[in-house]
């Protein structure tokens, strides 16, 4: 019992060593310290799913210089304790406890890890390893780190430190790393500020004083005259992605152009699609093709054309220009609202593309909105100061089922979705597809036909059966080739090869969207660099980045697994001690009698 209260108290202390609470009321430098001190520390790579070196090395230690205390305790009951054998049992047993201390405390620069998550989210990637071994030319990659850094970033720090070398070990000398410490270096100050990295604020309370005390961890990119920046590294989530993306952008001769369709009712471009914009300004030219008045749209020299929900008359012969463009080998993502929802109003949608499309390339896209049973969102409603949060089928966590095209992220937010389905086109032979699927529901998924009534308490929402449940599909990819759209004659080009992605929804994308599902930019992010062939930035986009929600049965199902973590581990050691209980008194109840 003993035993068990100084063990229970050891543990608390150094579980204790690695809070919040303890380390902001120290001096920084202190702090570290005791923060590595903490099972709680070398816990955080271990609860990420990857076995880094010195975690392991840490417990092993922690293991090891409390067993080697108790052997000494022990030990020393069966030895004189002013015999020379016990002087030499207390040397060694302390030897041996200031290794473990030294080992676990101070085993920092140790490098090694196994990363067991899925898909390596904390390994570079081929594409990352293959993007920086074939740069042609040098990357300076100038790191602004804090020499003394407040508690709250030195993990981060660490972690930052291990993957810049781990990157610049895969470059084949093409990546160049400078670490500069602003914080007690002024030219390195300097130099921060004008590569616009700031430092950070960070509270800290010591000595009953309340202090600020500010931390650098930015990243400077230099490549021929080229300059890119992460002014602060928040988190080792997604840094992968920022470095790929920035060398990438710097190392390219000619940037891809992205052409947004406007004139005819399409989302607005400084107001709903300004985050998207914005991402892909980063990587490409972003145009704009807003000729309403000459009545044509005309690609011209883009590679990529998105038309972002339209909800006004196109003309045919702008059809005409999409697939003259298509046959040539162009790309295009249309966004489209078979049903338009303002507020919680629906009404259909008689000019969107969606019958083209039906004729010409077997998409067709229905006339309903589906809710999901199980994967959707909650949402409050109400009046302003009197919001209520509830589940609302409508707003659909969609699966993605094809990680490629989406760049490992696995789900996005689809609010007031319509169904799409395959069909044979009607347009003759002009056209020949093949067709991946995107993104589909759950396999609890229903049809609404009539969406007259879309509030959270909707009447349908409650009045289906399980006939009504089902995987409904809400964007494709479609890759193939066609014949010229303004010759009679019918010669497909084989060589050049059109790509197309189709979803039912523009709303996803909108700027009220992207803000609280970051998931959504990620995913449509991916699918422009599927079209304009960047594959090698569509397989590191979002990396980790994505929730993985779990989908239950039934309520039943779902207290079932709550109670069973909560309350199961428990109960599982209770029984194997009770096990072990009875097997021991049984034994010590047993009465040895002496054979002759």
């Amino acid at each position: 019992i003993v035993a068990f209260i100084i063990g229970i108290a050891i543990t608390i202390g150094l579980m204790v060593a690695g809070m919040p609470l303890l380390t902001l009321a120290l001096p920084s430098w202190i702090a570290v310290l005791v923060q590595n001190l903490s099972p709680l520390t070398h816990y955080t790579g271990i609860a990420r799913g990857v076995l880094d070196l010195r975690d392991v090395l840490y417990f092993i230690a922690l293991v090891s210089t409390f067993l080697s205390w108790t052997y000494l305790l022990i030990r020393g009951k069966s030895v004189s304790r002013r015999s020379p054998m016990y002087r030499n049992l207390q040397l060694g047993v302390a030897a041996l406890v200031v290794l473990s201390v030294l080992i676990g405390w101070s085993g920092g620069s140790i490098r090694g890890r196994l990363d067991l998550t899925d898909n390596k989210l904390y390994t570079l990637s081929p594409a990352t390893t293959a993007l920086l071994a074939n740069l042609k030319d040098t990357v300076t990659v100038k790191l602004y780190l804090s020499e003394d850094p407040p508690v709250q970033v030195s993990l981060t720090t660490r972690d930052v430190n291990d993957f810049i070398d781990d990157a610049a070990s895969a470059s084949n000398g093409n990546l160049r790393v400078v670490r500069l410490y602003p914080d007690v270096d002024h030219e390195a100050a300097v130099a921060a500020d004008r590569g616009f990295v700031q430092p950070r604020p960070f509270t800290e309370q010591s000595g009953g004083e309340f202090k600020v005390k500010l931390g650098f961890l930015g990243m400077g990119m230099t490549y021929s005259n080229k300059y890119e920046v992460i002014p602060f590294i928040e988190s080792i989530e997604g840094l992968e992605y920022q470095l790929a993306s920035n060398i990438r952008q710097m190392s390219q001769e000619e940037p891809s152009k992205i052409a947004f369709v406007y004139g005819h009712g399409e989302k607005r471009r400084d107001s709903e699609l300004q985050t998207l914009r914005n991402e892909l300004e980063r990587y490409h030219l972003v145009e704009e093709i807003t000729n309403p008045e000459e009545g044509f749209i005309n690609p011209g020299d883009a590679d990529v054309v998105i038309f972002p929900g339209p909800t006004e008359f196109i003309d045919q012969s702008n059809f005409f220009k999409i697939d003259q463009f298509l046959s040539e080998g162009g790309k295009v993502l249309f966004l489209l609202d078979p049903i338009v929802v303002e507020g919680i109003v629906a009404d259909e949608n008689d000019d969107s593309p969606a019958r083209h499309l039906e004729k010409m390339y077997g998409v067709k896209l229905q006339r309903d909105v589906i809710f999901d049973t199980r994967s959707y969102e909650n949402i409050p409603f109400g009046r302003p100061g009197s919001e209520v949060i509830r589940p609302y089928p409508y707003w659909i966590r969609a699966l993605a089922t094809e990680r490629q095209i989406s760049g490992g992220v696995s789900q996005a937010v689809f609010p007031w979705a319509s169904s799409l389905e395959i069909v044979e086109p009607t347009g003759g032979e002009q056209v020949e597809i093949d067709v991946t699927t995107l993104v589909e529901t759950s396999p609890f998924a229903v049809i609404d036909s009539e969406y007259r009534d879309l509030t959270p308490i909707a009447e349908h929402l409650g009045t289906y059966t399980s006939d009504d449940l089902g995987q409904r599909t809400l964007a494709v990819a479609l890759t193939g080739t066609r014949c010229p759209a303004i010759t009679d004659i019918c010669e497909k080009d084989l060589s050049k090869v059109f790509r197309m992605i189709v979803a039912t929804d523009s709303d996803w994308i909108a700027e009220n969207m992207v803000w609280q599902y970051p998931e959504n930019i990620a995913m449509v992010a991916s699918w422009i660099d599927w079209l304009t062939q960047d594959e090698e930035l569509t397989t590191i986009r979002a990396k980790g980045t994505t929730m993985r929600d779990l989908l239950y049965n039934s309520r039943y199902h779902q207290n079932m697994v709550e109670y069973a973590n909560i309350i199961g581990v428990p109960v599982i050691f209770v029984i194997i001690g009770a096990f072990r209980f009875f097997v021991r008194r049984n034994t010590i109840r047993k009465v040895y009698t002496s054979e002759r």
